[in-house]
């Protein structure tokens, strides 16, 4: 047997036993049970005064709840269906007929259809999801429902729900009223919560949907704050939390009366309450007694007192109530004042007096029975058609039509379908009612707490009383008489708070936010600022800088915290942006020194900047011996109080100042490493830390010496000088280095300030280290060495350029003084490609002679060879027409430029130490490459006759005969 058969047989097998009301009914003040009225005549409303000439029955099954969530709805509103019965009855409406009305509670449906008399027309229900069900029971009877509650957008889809008319506007009416409410009173900033039923769910995406629409349209402006759901207590709590960080102080609230008064028993705990936060309920179902219902709940742990002071001044929209005015019902000729007082003295009247009215579904029940007397009128009288239609699909779908076409002024304001109703949303919007949506505030006692605000009709809104935001502060109101509001001089809550506290400023979007550590706020601030150098913040929403105290300094802006002073320096001041070399004579041994300690007497250090007592030594020229400083003698070489060797040979002076042109190509080798790491090329600091650590290894042996990597220690006063200006840069950029480091290998990103830092400070430590070459390269002059500094000075500087066009690509990719950098690229690559040249084919005017040697001319073809595979890279780089173009494209080759350089450094580090010592012991041709030998087009560009004969003697005259075969009179020349 079919699902539907099952249901209807079990349902008739129970009506046959019992009626499909109660016998009892609970709609009183107390809650007490009486006998219902209309137990005892088969659930038939009573029609007191009969018209004889209506002789065929009409049968409207008028199906509600008798308990539920709802309660007693049925018993409340049975007057307002007895009288609407009476008044048809008493009409011209439907001549020939009479209306009848057969009560049954929402459980028994289904029996209400197949048991007593056939029913021809439904009114029913009033909970949206009894509607859908009960609708999709119908579509097996083929009847017209009629919804007096219902307010479910769902059931706007005809054809999910077919032949329903709604009698109650669908909530969106609800969404609409705040909607226009907010707009009144110049509302910009929202927050929405929402619950989780779907029509909750629905509500708030209409009104997310309509602000989005005036945004994209410039009608209005609205930010959108948050949007939070709500079904337990925590989500509650968190929603509170949410608007009280956005300062999100007008809230958007889609929930039922339970989970509501979750959210504003929090909201209460966490003192967000009116009138500087306010709440707009766009969902009904909130009783006029929700706060005692729901008060020291689980769900809501407030008491009474608590959870009515954090509903006061709430506003929530709901279905508009029974009118009561002088107009007249445009179908029952009736006062609604008069039809309003009947209402209340028959509902009233019940359980001895003991009834509870309801205003805000009695008119919907009233209205109901007409629109159902209007349609059956325009069926069977004015379209001549037959009550033995009812019951067939053609039937049912002329009733649905011509319940579109409604129109008449009710007991619930003007009672029309719509066809369409914008904004659309899914589902569509067909099928909604115009009429009547109340605004009601909380400004009641607890049992009592809603006062009819305001109504919201197609002329907008009608205010009824005065609006009061505060329970305590009773200036902040705007006063109502009559319709008329009086805005201009009354209170509004604002939408954003008047100013933020010191450390924090104002955002639109979130709030007043915190300034974030190295930064600071004052009272009145619009925007967050830098923390100048020498001062910090180190937390979250700072008022003030502090500044560093004695011993620490703070380079840079945005500093969150102070630098201890570095060994061999200090700070006695406040605000220090960086610390001071410790003078000669005296040392600083830990870091965070205030003040430098005095050497022993006797004794002083050759430089400044000091870091141990080991380092205070006797003069220049002096070792110590027996506790006192003696002159050394002219064959020994005396430093740091002792003979550290003596007068050095030309290796060790080639050796030294190979080590100190080295140091320049690791100034800017540190450099590429730590743009390596911001750009994520590279994952760790280990190359960086070791380029850092032969840095500092190689100034220390050429401070002191270093007899087992042959390197004499500073020969003269100068040497010495040029090696402390150095160590000045080392000691103040080191700490840097590591401390940003550590920051961008925790996913902190390098900005652009700090990149540019950087690059000054590793271009000023490559400066310093030229001063050591050029003092270096004076000392061993004067000391009678002999070797060619300017060509090993000039071939080491080689090394240090490749570095640099490293670092200068990597700085263009990180953005950083673009054009600047590019410019600097360009100059590098042009000095290394003359330099290049220079080496090779000599400049006599300078005392360079053209390389003859053969392994020293091999290893440059090396140089040349691989510096080929970089250049096509820089110069795409340079070419950059924007500097955006020139920095996305240096992002995209850096891998391969960082990989190149590498062997290139490596080829001209060979090159550079064949140029000290060339022994022509290398087996050129038995090293050179097949792509050496199919790309001689380089010798033909770069390379001189004496060139051209050692690439003939290795090569078996290969370059020869393909670079000068048409160009012999070249050859001849040089002969």
């Amino acid at each position: 047997m079919p699902i539907f058969l099952l249901v209807v047989a079990a349902a008739t097998a129970v009506a046959r036993g019992s009626l499909l009301c109660p016998a009892t009914c609970t709609a009183t003040v107390d809650g007490s049970s009486w006998p219902c009225r209309y137990y005892q005549n088969d659930c038939k409303v009573n029609i007191t005064s009969l018209d004889p000439s209506r002789v065929v029955d009409l049968n409207v099954a008028v199906i509600n709840p008798y308990v539920g969530g709802l309660g007693d709805l049925m018993s409340q509103v049975e007057p307002a269906i007895a009288m609407a019965v009476q008044d048809i009855e008493d009409s011209s409406f439907l001549p020939g007929y009479r209306l009848n009305a057969h009560l049954a509670a929402t459980r028994a449906a289904v029996a209400a259809m197949t048991t007593g008399v056939t029913k021809h027309v439904v009114l029913s229900d009033s909970c949206s999801a009894a509607c859908e069900a009960v609708n999709d029971a119908l579509r097996h009877f083929n009847v017209l429902q009629v919804g007096p509650g219902c307010i479910s957008v769902s059931l706007s889809d005809s054809e999910r729900y077919p032949y329903f008319t709604r009698m109650a506007p669908s909530f969106r009416f609800n969404v609409i009223s705040l909607y226009d409410l907010f707009r009144y009173l110049g509302f910009h900033r929202v927050g929405t919560i929402y619950g989780y039923r779907s029509i909750n769910n629905l509500a708030k995406d209409l009104f997310i949907e309509m602000m989005a629409s005036d945004n994209a349209a410039g009608n209005y402006s609205w930010t959108h704050l948050y949007s939070h759901r709500v079904e337990f207590i925590e989500d509650a709590t968190a929603a509170v939390e949410k608007a009280a960080s956005k300062d999100s102080r007008i809230n958007f609230v889609a929930l039922y009366e339970a989970e509501g008064s979750m959210l504003l028993c929090q909201a209460y705990k966490k003192n967000l309450l009116t009138p500087d936060f306010n709440w707009f309920v766009a969902a009904g179902w909130w009783n006029q007694n929700y706060i005692l219902l729901n008060a020291n709940t689980a769900n809501s742990p407030c008491t009474a007192d608590e959870l009515h002071r954090a509903s006061y001044g709430i506003i929530a929209s709901d279905r508009g109530p029974m009118l009561n005015t002088p107009q007249f019902h445009s179908l029952s000729g009736r006062r609604l004042d008069d039809l309003y007082s009947e209402y209340t003295n028959e509902c009233e009247s019940f359980a001895n007096g003991k009834g509870v009215c309801n205003y805000q579904w009695a008119g919907y029940f009233y209205d109901g029975m007409w629109l159902i007397a209007s349609v059956l009128h325009s069926f069977l009288i004015n379209q001549n058609r037959s009550i033995n239609e009812f019951g067939t699909e053609q039937s049912v779908q002329s009733l649905n039509a011509l319940s579109e076409q409604v129109d008449f002024n009710g007991q619930t304001g003007r009672v029309r379908q719509f066809n369409a109703v914008n904004p659309k949303t899914t589902p569509p919007s067909y099928g909604d009612r115009d009429g009547i949506v109340l605004l009601r505030q909380a400004t009641g006692p607890p049992e009592s707490a809603f006062v009819h605000l305001a109504f919201r009709t197609e002329d907008g809104l009608d205010f009824k009383t005065s609006i009061k935001w505060s329970s305590t502060e009773l200036t902040k109101m705007v006063a109502c008489s009559g319709a008329t509001c009086d805005f201009a001089n009354g209170w509004v809550p604002s939408d954003r708070t008047d100013a933020c506290p010191a450390g924090q400023v104002w955002s639109l979007q979130e709030g007043c936010l915190p300034c974030s550590p190295g930064h600071f706020a004052s009272l009145g601030m619009s925007q967050c600022e830098a923390c100048a150098p020498g001062r910090f913040s180190s937390t979250d929403g700072a008022a003030a800088c502090s500044p560093c105290t004695p011993g620490t300094f703070a380079m840079v802006q945005r500093s969150s915290n102070c630098h201890d002073c570095p060994e061999g320096t200090y700070s006695e001041s406040v605000e220090a942006t960086q610390c001071r070399r410790c003078p000669i004579g005296t040392y600083a041994p830990s870091k965070g020194l205030q003040q430098c300690t005095s050497c022993p007497q006797d004794r002083e250090t050759a430089f400044e900047g000091a870091t141990s007592e080991d380092m205070c030594v006797c003069s220049f020229g002096q070792r110590l011996e027996g506790g006192s400083c003696i002159l050394c003698d002219v064959t020994e070489i005396c430093d740091g109080s002792r003979v550290i060797g003596h007068r050095p040979n030309n290796q060790q002076w080639l050796t030294t100042l190979d080590v100190a042109g080295s140091q320049r190509a690791l100034s800017q080798m540190i450099a590429k490493e730590f743009f390596l790491i911001a750009l994520k090329i590279e994952k760790d600091d280990q190359q960086l830390n070791s380029v850092m650590s032969l840095f500092s290894s190689r100034l220390t042996a050429m401070m002191n010496g270093d007899e087992g990597l042959n390197i004499i220690a500073a020969p003269d006063q100068a040497v010495t000088a040029a090696l402390g200006l150095v160590m000045d840069v080392w000691v103040l950029l080191k700490p840097v280095l590591v401390d940003q480091t550590s920051k961008m290998l925790n996913a902190a990103d390098l900005d652009i300030t700090t990149a540019g830092q950087v690059a000054e400070q590793t271009t000023a430590l490559r400066t310093a280290s030229q001063g050591v070459v050029d003092a270096l390269t004076d000392a061993a002059s004067s000391a009678g060495a002999h070797l060619n500094g300017l060509l090993v000075d000039i071939a080491g500087r080689q090394r240090m350029l490749i570095q640099e066009l490293c670092k200068d690509a990597l700085i263009v990719a990180l953005g950083a003084s673009v054009v600047t950098t590019k410019a600097s690229l360009q100059r590098v690559a042009t000095l290394f490609e003359t330099t290049h040249d220079s080496l090779i084919f000599g400049i006599t005017a300078v005392g360079i002679p053209e390389l003859r040697k053969v392994c020293s001319m091999h290893q440059m073809q090396e140089v040349s060879y691989y510096y080929r595979q970089v250049r096509p890279y820089l110069r795409e780089i340079t070419n950059g027409r924007t500097s955006v173009e020139s920095s996305m494209i240096a992002v995209r080759v850096a891998p391969s430029i960082n990989s190149l350089t590498t062997p290139l450094f490596q080829a001209m580090g060979a090159a550079v130490r064949l140029f000290v010592n060339d022994t022509g012991t290398c087996e050129a041709l038995g090293t050179i490459s097949e792509s050496f030998l199919e790309s001689c087009s380089l010798c033909c560009l770069h390379c001189s006759f004496l060139f051209l004969v050692f690439l003939d003697s290795i090569s078996g005259a290969l370059c020869y005969d393909s670079c000068y075969r048409n160009r012999r009179e070249l050859r001849a020349g040089y002969t």
